[in-house]
């Protein structure tokens, strides 16, 4: 059993320990109805929030470099297909479970509709559309109709940027996949399983973009001893992909993320996009948390002074990104054939064998393989602790403090006369009134902050995002602006394929630009902002609580002294009570707004620019009749081609003004206006689980415990047995704590 299992265990057990505390002085006579308030709540609650928590690793890099390898040989098995084509955008996520059990994702009918209808905006030779314009791919008529329409595109508009055009692919694969598809799907989300030997089915989904195109997501759940409960491991798209919504995708992951591991393949080393790409990951305030993993292909290498050579030159232009970067070479491909029992394909079998003969180059990744596990492993198991445990653990220790001190005061009090106790009683009330009073002024602060940070939000938010003098809005808008265009360019497909169809090209290429720009550019500044912004959340509260510090302490110690008896705590009740931000937005449940969104351009591009058209090709003919000389179709063409580029610059532009004034929305209301109201609610409860033992009202308890010498003998008896259970509870907490804390 590893370590972090053995920690759950124990915690699980003094919770049980807690709760049976609890229920023993509810044993007391006159007790019955006692209430431990949120205490029991608490505890109530921890083992469903222990299994909730979930450590995220994040496998990227480009497109063939081995990341569904290394993903296969960290599970020790082929259980992640391996190239689901560049037209997907699916994280395929894997975590360890109890049988293997694959749960497929599936868009709606109205997802995968809205997705065709974007790739159809300006679509050429689409006579046939209805008048609402609103594509149905359930319709076997529309879908006939578009095959044929997409069979008549010429080659030149297949391609775009050097690659199969996007819209292009995406069109023909939903038509593709639709009957095979279509079963799965329904007005709603759906998810299909398969279960145990069923399990290598997803593959027929997850590797053929005729049908990952209708998937949102994958999840594997594999019975493997070497990832351990409460992670998870995905597998995301290539960092290169064509598509800059892919790249959208990523970060919407990678915002979740705790680790990431980046695969080079030794094939091609470090290139220009991962440059790109990890500088974006530095941009965003993650690249800290990254491990670098040179996949090694022995067959390009002739020794392995050669593999280093390439080592060495990865890490170099790695430390212009980050210093010091942490790098593994090892042969993804070849820990996986050593894992598995049988290699199924002789092929297979003959390069493994090959490889092993290779001493020089096996022992080398073996090495490497070795030092990268326990690297990783122990970062992992320190994550899992910190992360997922320390909170929890925390708050244990609150209540197994307090719930000694309760029990402590109980026995002194019943442990004097009538006078004495009748004095003690009085002191704890007056006690209580003055901690009612520093509990009512705690939450008065904690509320009144509420609208105080809502408001410095609402500023910050509004000068980032807004339309009118946002910088990222500016920014977009300068992109567009300067973006350029030569209509001389597109002459000799004017005259080949037409206008309808250059300028759905034009189009294309104009959008590919502006999403780009948005995924590479503007994504990774928002993602640093709203990091910011939760870290400002948290540093807030701490200082609105930090003038309540000393008012604590006094007051606890106040409480330990009421006895007359000598009682010393070693607790910070306000600083080290406080929850971290990132335990505060996990258990939350908030996510953020995602990045990734298609924006809605309008078909009136299309419409203006034919009109546009007929104007010159009007004005053309006058010119003919007044001059007497030739004008050529072809210069009517440009002029309208160059009006609709402005015409969806404009339109590029209002769309991004809406996207950005619903996102802008989205992010205050839906996620930092709650995050704000979570944290408040989380360092309200930190501060008062502290008090929770000092506001019983123990004089009716004590009155009703004195009726008879009976019950009052049996008190003490209870209070006796619980009191070595409570200060059990103690050391274990804080053996844990040191451990935690020294992982």
């Amino acid at each position: 059993m590893d370590s972090y299992r053995i920690v759950i265990n124990e915690i699980l057990e003094i919770n049980s320990q807690l709760l049976s505390l609890f229920s023993a002085a509810k044993s007391i006579p006159g007790m019955s109805d006692y209430s431990f308030g949120d205490w029991e709540k608490t505890c109530g609650n921890l083992p469903k929030h222990l299994t909730e928590n979930i450590v995220r690793v994040a496998v990227i890099g480009p497109i063939k470099s081995g990341k569904s390898t290394f993903l296969n040989s960290v599970f020790k098995g082929d259980y992640v297909k391996r190239g689901a084509g560049v037209v997907t955008s699916i994280v395929t996520r894997v975590r360890s479970g109890e049988r293997l059990r694959a749960s497929l994702f599936f868009k709606s009918w109205g997802e995968v509709n809205a997705d065709m209808q974007q790739a159809l905006v300006l679509f050429p030779s689409l006579n046939w559309r209805t008048e609402n314009g609103k594509f149905d791919i359930r319709i076997d008529k529309e879908r006939r109709e578009l095959q044929r329409a997409l069979a008549d595109v010429s080659s030149d508009q297949l391609i775009t940027h050097d690659t199969r055009n996007i819209n292009n692919v995406l069109l023909s694969s939903y038509l593709k996949g639709y009957d095979t598809a279509r079963a799965f799907l329904g007005r709603e989300n759906t998810v299909k399983r398969y279960k145990d030997d069923l399990f290598a089915e997803h593959k027929a989904f997850a590797g053929d973009e005729t049908l990952a195109v209708y998937l949102k997501d994958i999840l594997l759940e594999i019975s493997s001893g070497s990832v351990k409960s409460n992670i998870e491991i995905a597998d995301c798209q290539g960092s290169d992909s064509s598509n800059p919504l892919h790249l959208a995708m990523i970060q919407d992951y990678l915002m979740l993320t705790h680790l990431i591991v980046y695969v080079v393949s030794s094939r091609t080393g470090l290139r220009q996009a991962d440059i790109r790409f990890l500088s974006m990951i530095k941009k965003m305030g993650i690249i800290d948390n990254i491990f670098f993993v040179i996949n090694c292909d022995f067959s390009e290498h002739e020794s392995i002074r050669d593999l280093q050579r390439l080592v060495d030159r990865v890490q170099e232009e790695l430390s212009m990104i980050k210093p010091e970067p942490q790098i593994y070479a090892f042969s993804a491909l070849y820990n996986l054939f050593s894992s598995l029992s049988e290699i199924p394909s002789k092929k297979d079998r003959l390069r493994f064998e090959q490889w092993k003969a290779d001493t020089e180059l096996a022992d080398f990744s073996k090495l490497e393989s070795n030092r990268f596990n326990t690297v990783f492993y122990e970062h992992l198991a320190q994550k899992r602790k910190s992360l997922l445990l320390e909170n929890h653990i925390e708050r244990l220790g609150v209540m197994s403090k307090g719930i000694a001190d309760w029990i402590d005061l109980n026995r002194d009090v019943l442990a004097n006369n009538a006078d004495r106790k009748k004095m003690l009683l009085d002191r704890i009330r007056r006690h209580q009134q003055r901690l009612n009073q520093l509990k009512s002024a705690i939450k008065n602060s904690l509320s009144g902050a509420i609208p105080v940070i809502k408001k410095e939000l609402h500023l910050d938010v509004n000068r980032f995002l807004d339309a009118q003098a946002g910088d990222m809005v500016t920014d977009i808008e300068n992109f567009i602006s300067n973006y350029s265009f030569s209509a001389g360019r597109y002459e000799e497909s004017l005259q080949s394929a037409g206008f309808s169809r250059t300028l759905y090209h034009v189009f294309q290429e104009f959008k590919h630009a502006v999403d780009t720009f948005i995924a590479e550019v503007i994504n990774p500044e928002i993602i640093r902002f709203i990091r910011s912004k939760e870290v400002q959340i948290g540093d807030y509260f701490q200082a609105v609580i930090d003038p309540f510090d000393t008012m604590v302490d006094d007051a606890y110690h106040e409480y330990m002294g009421l006895s007359d008896r000598n009682k010393s705590s070693d607790v910070n009740l306000s600083g080290n009570a406080a929850p971290k931000i990132n335990a505060v937005i996990q258990e939350s449940g908030l996510v953020r707004p995602p990045l990734i969104a298609n924006m809605s351009y309008s078909t009136k591009i299309k419409t203006e620019a034919y009109m546009r058209l007929g104007y010159y090709r009007v004005s053309g003919r006058l010119k003919k009749i007044v001059k007497r000389s030739a004008n050529a179709y072809g210069e009517e063409a440009l002029k309208a081609l160059n009006d609709g580029v402005q015409r969806m610059k404009r339109e590029t532009k209002q769309s991004i003004i809406f996207h950005f004034k619903d996102y802008q929305e989205n992010l205050k209301f839906s996620y930092l206006y709650k995050l704000v109201e979570a944290t408040a609610a989380s360092y309200a409860q930190a501060l008062l689980d502290h008090f929770q033992a000092h506001f019983f009202d123990l004089s009716s308890t004590i009155e009703q415990i004195s009726s008879s010498q009976h019950d009052k003998d049996q008190a003490a008896k209870i209070f006796n047995e619980m009191d070595p259970v409570s200060r059990e509870l103690n050391n274990r907490i804080h053996r844990i704590r040191n451990s935690i804390a020294q992982a």
